[in-house]
């Protein structure tokens, strides 16, 4: 079944696009106005074991849409929040692994966090998931997936373990904070207000991020070295996500930030397929080329703080 945004897919995350689906069904017209208030931006903060944590918006998302992360090993426990949340605001995201999912390529193949909307609807409960994207098996189409029993929507609800440390920093940052209760078995958001925790020790934003990173990238040789290759196409598809609500919604950006952004998002295109190729021939024994990608993070860094999301009207970015 065709997902409600299957036209979108290819300017989503796995986290936008779910929570995309979920301001839908909610009602929200405009879902794309909350998921860019204040970006696009980039910064990175020294996480643990040598890696970064990404943040891709002004404010992390979940505080600022009124959500936070709640958890659970007992499933009668995590299904009557999630019933409780639907009968309230018609949906609820769940923090879920693409290998419990068998409409995924990656499903029994590899673990990667993947957020789902669950949606109401005269016909019941659909699984909302209109991520599209390229894996390693092919083409990732968005899908509309009944529910049929709740003994099924286990198996899709359990989450990532607390092993997967990459993943894991990428929902902090979308909460703002370390509290996502990792490890626990079912993971879903709930409407509740929360707080985002103050910037972490070593933060940088915007260009000081992407000059950071070019010197990162410049001496990376082994497959370790990118394994945070997707937090960079994240920023690529947030920036793909402003450019589309520009061209039809006046308040996103004026004239000079659709230009800006134009040749801002044409520069950031060429960047995954280069690490990409650089993973490629890390893991295959190679040598491996970076310079390239250095030259690219540093040209991007000229993009970075500018021309943001509703800057010429802020009142509406939120609607």
């Amino acid at each position: 079944m065709t997902t409600a945004l299957a036209t979108h897919g290819d300017k989503l995350t796995c986290f936008t696009a779910a929570l995309a689906s979920a301001l839908v069904a909610r009602g929200v017209n405009r879902w794309w106005r909350p998921l860019l208030a204040g970006g696009p931006t980039l910064a990175v903060s020294p996480a643990e074991d040598d890696l970064l944590l990404f943040e891709h918006d002004g404010t992390p998302p979940l505080p600022a849409l009124g959500l936070r992360v709640n958890g659970a090993d007992d499933w009668a426990t995590a299904y009557h929040a999630l019933e409780e949340q639907v009968a309230e605001h018609g949906s609820v995201v769940l923090l879920a692994d693409i290998f419990h999912l068998p409409w995924q390529r990656g499903h029994q193949r590899w673990h990667a966090p993947h957020w789902l909307a669950i949606v109401e609807t005269i016909d019941g409960w659909l699984v909302e998931d209109p991520l599209t994207m390229t894996t390693e098996l092919g083409p990732q189409t968005g899908q509309r997936v009944p529910v049929l029993s709740a003994a099924e929507l286990r198996g899709w609800s359990t989450g990532l373990g607390a092993g997967d440390t990459v993943a894991l920093l990428r929902e902090q940052a979308m909460a703002g904070s370390r509290d996502i209760h990792i490890g626990r078995t079912y993971r879903w958001l709930e409407a509740q207000p929360s707080e985002p925790s103050p910037p972490r020790e070593g933060r940088l934003v915007g260009a000081d991020a992407l000059v950071a990173l070019a010197s990162r990238y410049q001496f990376a040789s082994t497959p370790d070295d990118f394994t945070q290759l997707d937090d960079l196409w994240q920023a690529l598809r947030q920036r793909e996500l402003l450019l589309w609500a520009a061209e039809f919604d006046p308040e996103v950006l004026d004239a000079a930030g659709r230009d800006h952004w134009e040749r801002a998002v044409a520069q950031w295109r060429k960047l995954p397929p280069l690490l990409m190729h650089a993973r490629m021939r890390a893991a295959a024994g190679g040598t491996v080329q970076t310079g390239l990608i250095a030259e690219t993070l540093l040209s991007l860094a000229e993009y970075e703080g500018k021309h943001l999301a509703f800057a010429h009207n802020p009142h509406v970015a939120g609607e």
